[in-house]
């Protein structure tokens, strides 16, 4: 995306930093996990996560004896992220255009944040450029919307959202396993398969969950759009079948990892 346009986006993620790193990244860690399992681990690997957020994954990653380096739109996010891990390095900057020389990194990992890139293609070109031959590119993001219990929160919550602009092309589902092999197949990588995941959301009341639900870039774009209240109400409307008898809310849902090799 646009630097610009980067900015922007990371404003919208690090509006409410602290309760994402709190409560909403830790959702995705069987995908962390998973990729870890996946990727060479010494003290000579050394790796970029694109999109790096809070730094739940570059943590967990230095637990493995694995060097990351983070990078991301939001200085919220990457303050928090250098606090937590302060080896890092943690840089604020754009994933379409990645502050680094070619044949950097060992890995490049992206989980959850390409599909919010205008043009993932670019990205995808930046994380081979500055990966070294035969290194990895693992790309990870929530299944289907069918296989979600997730699925009414993103849909009532797209309801929300700024009409997109008329001249704005139709993207490529990259919540869709076969789109994302086949973004990196085109790119000219040896595309692994495709691992589903279990990966629940888990709030033990409904504050706790607005928190986490409310602290989304998506999220921040809907209140600015519609107001936090609207926003709040319609959000405890979707998570509503999911409540539990004793207050708190689960939701199944899948994620997905696909890990390619430069040849």
């Amino acid at each position: 995306m646009a630097e610009d346009a980067a900015l922007a986006e990371g404003r919208r993620w690090g509006g409410h930093a602290r309760d994402w790193a709190e409560i909403q990244e830790r959702t995705i860690r069987p995908a962390w996990q998973a990729v870890l399992t996946e990727l060479p681990a010494s003290s000579s690997s050394s790796l970029l996560d694109l999109g790096c957020g809070a730094g739940g994954f570059a943590r967990l990653a230095a637990a493995h004896h694995t060097r990351v380096t983070g990078l991301d739109a939001s200085l919220a996010l990457v303050d928090i992220a250098r606090t937590r891990h302060p080896d890092g390095p943690f840089l604020v900057g754009d994933m379409e255009r990645v502050p680094f020389p070619a044949a950097e990194f060992t890995a490049v990992t992206a989980f959850n944040s390409l599909h919010f890139a205008r043009h993932p293609a670019r990205v995808v070109a930046e994380a081979i450029r500055v990966t070294r031959p035969g290194g990895r590119i693992a790309v990870s993001a929530w299944g289907p919307l069918l296989d979600c219990d997730a699925m009414a929160y993103f849909l009532d919550l797209g309801g929300l959202l700024p009409p997109a602009p008329r001249h704005s092309e139709p993207a490529a589902d990259l919540t869709d396993p076969v789109a994302v092999r086949r973004l990196l197949s085109r790119a000219g990588l040896a595309v692994g398969p495709a691992r589903t995941l279990s990966c629940p959301w888990e709030y033990p009341d409904l504050t706790t969950a607005l928190r986490g639900l409310l602290s989304t870039g998506p999220a921040a774009t809907a209140i600015s759009h519609a107001g936090l209240d609207r926003v709040a109400e319609t959000v405890t409307g979707s998570i509503s079948p999911y409540r539990r008898p004793d207050g708190s809310y689960l939701l199944h849902n899948t994620c997905f990892t696909v890990v390619a090799t430069l040849p």
